[in-house]
């Protein structure tokens, strides 16, 4: 009889663990792929739901081809979760973030103090994950959520999805998402993704340098992702070009982007350009003496070049004068333009982006010490050396571009 009752009180423990309770049917459920915060008056926020249709795309959509991909709706509250609530008024499915990927925040509001409120008090929903994207709008984050209509993409979440992989391969723009936001809220600049819809296109020599809408584009997906807003304790003070970005991912001690193309003037014929890839083959070597006043940087980035092209046809694989040149020119003008904007983050931001701050802190034993050395306020003084260490290796599988053939020969 024991063990009969033994074996029976040990299964009532498993009748709470099957899980039944929270059940909820797939087909109640809208799940909200983007998600849109605007300024709204008094306080209050206007949030953008982006929710999937689940039908388009799937293979068993049936009648789905006439449906539209998602279903755009907005509200305003005084939070993201308070905006949730109230689209169950109107939404027939219960609103649910298991897919949220990506939140869209128009310039606006990222320019105030309410963002952060925003933001800080969305996170006790444990369905609003950290990995989230963030995306900062030049427009107003519904307008663009609206004009977004990727042609290549049928579902919205994949337009975002596969852009993140673009984002980490080109580095024109920062890799941000809500952990990182949260983790350099304070002193360090935060980066993140700048977008638009809106275009003001300018022509540039240098294809990396433009700001989201300045791109020279004609036809395609009206949205371009290029370059970063930069955030200083929770709100925007500024942005980045493209070649910015990349500059600051480059200086970085440790960076998800390793390969970049890029062009540069070309050293022996100023009319054209040369096309590069630029590889960082080891970690940038960061180097901070707090002991001197002003502070000391020293930072060294390998880099390795391919040359992909070469419009202006000089000879540089079999002649060593000439890659001499071009190793020397293209070291000094990335030096010169990573001073340049090391200079602006000192005296524009007034911090930096870097990440340095982790190898300032190292020099000290607490970090009470560290904290009353003021490292952003050192930082605006600080003495910085930067060194690119350039190797060529290669100038493409053929030596020598092909002769156009003279009258007479054979």
């Amino acid at each position: 009889m024991k063990p009969f009752k033994f074996v029976l009180l040990s299964m009532i423990p498993f009748l709470f663990l099957s899980g039944c309770f929270g059940k909820a049917e797939l087909e109640q459920q809208a799940y909200v792929v983007v998600l849109g915060l605007d300024k709204a008056d008094d306080n209050l926020v206007k949030v953008t739901f982006q929710i999937a249709n689940p039908e388009v795309g799937s293979t068993g959509g049936g009648a789905a081809p006439t449906e539209p991909p998602s279903d755009i709706i907005s509200f305003t509250a005084s939070d993201i979760l308070s905006a949730k609530e109230l689209a169950n008024s109107v939404v027939p499915r219960r609103l649910d973030f298991g897919h949220l990927q990506t939140i869209i925040i128009g310039e606006e509001l990222a320019k105030t103090k309410l963002f952060h409120h925003i933001i800080a008090s969305s996170i006790v929903d444990p369905e609003m994950r950290r990995e989230t994207n963030l995306i900062v709008s030049k427009e107003k984050a519904s307008d663009f959520i609206h004009a977004n209509k990727p042609k290549l993409e049928t579902r919205p979440h994949k337009f975002y999805a596969f852009m993140k992989q673009r984002w980490r391969d080109t580095g024109f723009a920062p890799y941000s998402n809500l952990n990182r936001y949260f983790q350099r809220l304070s002193s360090e600049l935060f980066l993140s993704i700048y977008a638009t819809t809106d275009k003001n296109e300018t022509v540039s020599k240098n294809e990396v340098d433009y700001e989201p809408g300045q791109i020279p584009q004609k036809s395609g997906d009206p949205v371009q992702m290029i370059g970063s807003a930069v955030f200083k304790n929770g709100k925007m003070v500024g942005s980045l070009t493209g070649k910015e970005t990349r500059i600051a991912l480059f200086l970085r001690h440790k960076a998800l982007n390793h390969t970049f193309v890029e062009s540069f003037p070309d050293p022996v014929n100023d009319k054209y350009r040369i096309t590069l890839r630029m590889t960082k083959p080891t970690k940038t070597r960061v180097k901070i003496n707090t002991k001197k006043t002003p502070a000391e940087v020293k930072v060294t980035i390998p880099i390795r070049l391919q040359v992909f092209s070469n419009p202006s046809l000089v000879n540089y694989p079999t002649n060593p004068a000439n890659q001499k040149k071009l190793r020397k020119s293209i070291k000094e003008n990335l030096e010169k333009e990573t001073m340049d904007f090391i200079k602006r983050t000192q005296e524009e931001f007034q911090s930096e982006p870097f990440l340095w701050y982790l190898e300032a802190r190292r020099t000290f034993w607490t970090m009470p010490d560290y904290k009353n050395y003021d490292w952003e306020k050192k930082y605006q003084t600080a003495k910085v050396d930067v060194n690119y260490d350039v190797t060529i290796e290669s100038f493409g599988e053929q030596l020598k571009p092909a002769d156009i053939d003279k009258p007479g020969r054979d």
